[in-house]
């Protein structure tokens, strides 16, 4: 009795082939875990930078709103004290008003 020879085909090949990815070497294990630290340290840092913006808006924020408090106290101290007297201008009559003389 002759032992049947196993077929070996372009089909049997094709399903062989994807069996290696399923066991993944170690190397490749690695580098992806390398570029896994590596997006985990960009995300920090960019996590970081926006807290210290944050940071730096909110004081931005405090500052305008010392400004605007210290303006509308002014606003409130004009409408709150009495007119002050203007002295008139020497030399200028009622009648003057349109005219203007200029001499060299």
């Amino acid at each position: 009795m002759i032992p049947g020879k196993t077929q070996r085909s372009l089909n049997v090949l094709r399903s062989l082939s994807g069996s290696a990815h399923l066991a993944m070497a170690p190397h490749a294990a690695y580098m992806k875990i390398t570029t896994i630290e590596l997006e985990k340290m960009r995300l920090r840092k960019a996590r970081e930078h926006a807290v210290r913006r944050i940071g730096e808006i909110d004081q931005r924020l405090r500052e305008l709103d010392t400004r605007k408090a210290a303006l509308m106290q002014a606003i409130e101290a004009a409408y709150t004290a009495p007119p002050l007297r203007v002295p008139a201008a020497k030399g200028l009559g009622p009648g003057a008003a349109g005219r203007v003389r200029l001499t060299y």
